[in-house]
């Protein structure tokens, strides 16, 4: 029997329960590998979701916690784990227009949406250096290279992971560490669900697929970049958007 793609490798992903990275989680799980999950307030799909996969492990992290992010994957490498891929997936929006915002809303998209991601890596990254080898995909958004109507502060965040991808593939490089991103468009559920129909059928009528994407579209691509069929891809942002 052929070996499958990441036989003996372990894979964490952030905000395992949502739409995408419930399909992030599953492609993982597929291809052979030890799959990590991340959750926060959805403990009954966390259940479903290990239940669905035997063997799988459901992290609770409050990732607005570094004290508690460190301590969580300290504990893990102290367990004798060894996380091979980083999905850098958790992110949240928000649907009030600038004016309206206070700080303590600008505080929240940042802290799960960049500062989380930072200092989720920066754990996570000392175990690769050690073994001089890794993958880290982080999950971007459309919404970050496009004009659309999406709420500033979130475009914000998703336009800055850009930034971090490619200046962390450079200074992770001597350690055998690939950093890539992928960018979604608008998926038929998840978030899209919340997007008016009329601004729906304008991405259709705009994106060449003439449809919008699937949750296993983008884990297959994020599955490809932590593979070794993806060996010379480096901080890189691919796109899975339908042609946008």
């Amino acid at each position: 029997m052929k070996p499958k793609i990441f036989e003996n490798k372990t894979v964490l992903v952030s905000g395992g329960t949502g739409y995408i990275g419930s399909a992030i989680c599953r492609e993982f799980y597929e291809q052979g590998a030890t799959v990590w999950f991340t959750y926060h307030k959805n403990s009954q799909k966390a259940d479903e979701m290990m239940a669905e996969m035997p063997d799988s492990n459901a992290l609770y992290l409050d990732l607005r916690d570094t004290a508690s992010i460190n301590k969580a994957i300290e504990k893990l490498y102290k367990e004798g784990i060894t996380i091979d891929i980083l999905v850098n997936n958790a992110a949240m929006s928000q649907v009030m227009p600038l004016p309206m915002l206070d700080e303590e809303d600008v505080d929240m998209i940042l802290d799960i949406n960049i500062k989380s991601v930072i200092f989720l890596t920066k754990a996570v990254m000392k175990g690769m250096i050690r073994q001089k080898e890794g993958a880290i995909i982080n999950i971007g958004s459309i919404a970050g290279h496009r004009v659309l109507e999406v709420p500033v502060t979130y475009a914000t965040t998703k336009a800055a992971l850009m930034g971090f991808t490619t200046s962390l593939a450079n200074e992770l490089k001597r350690f055998n560490i690939r950093v890539n991103m992928v960018v979604p468009g608008m998926m038929e559920e998840g978030v899209a669900r919340n997007v008016p129909e009329d601004l729906k059928k304008d991405f259709t009528d705009h994106c060449l697929m003439q449809r919008t994407g699937k949750a296993s579209e983008v884990a297959q691509t994020v599955s490809f970049l932590a593979s070794a069929q993806s060996s010379y891809i480096n901080a890189q942002s691919i796109f899975v958007d339908g042609g946008i």
